[in-house]
């Protein structure tokens, strides 16, 4: 008699390592344009504009290296939210770069996001 194979699809470990280097590089590029604007401004002001954004992705961190998949499922969400304003940023003529970035990087996000909890639950056969 034969044992089922236990063993995960490799598509949910590449995809899981997809969503953490999406993510942390949507952080970096966050950071990035916040330090690129201090010499221009305000460092109070940039540091709370970069709290505001990068604080609803950092309350993921535990739960995305834990595998969690319900917050696999909200960060999805989150992230179209982040997209929105990604995509408004693109259409202005001094942040236009930094916009195509954050957009392109986004929907890379959503994706492996997308990818990792439909091949999960398919493996799995667990639900949210």
């Amino acid at each position: 008699m034969t044992t089922p194979d236990t063993t995960p699809p490799a598509i949910i470990d590449k995809s899981h390592r997809a969503v953490l280097l999406l993510f942390y590089a949507l952080l970096l590029v966050f950071t990035g344009y916040g330090l690129w604007q201090i010499p221009d401004g305000n460092l109070p002001a940039i540091l709370l504009l970069w709290l505001i954004k990068a604080l609803p992705l950092l309350i993921f961190v535990p739960s995305l290296h834990k595998r969690k998949l319900r917050a696999y499922a909200w960060l999805s969400f989150l992230v179209l939210l982040y997209f929105i304003q990604g995509v408004q940023t693109a259409f202005t003529e001094e942040a236009r770069v930094y916009g195509v970035i954050v957009t392109l990087l986004l929907s890379g996000l959503f994706s492996a996001l997308i990818v990792y909890i439909r091949s999960y639950r398919q493996f799995y056969k667990v639900s949210l």
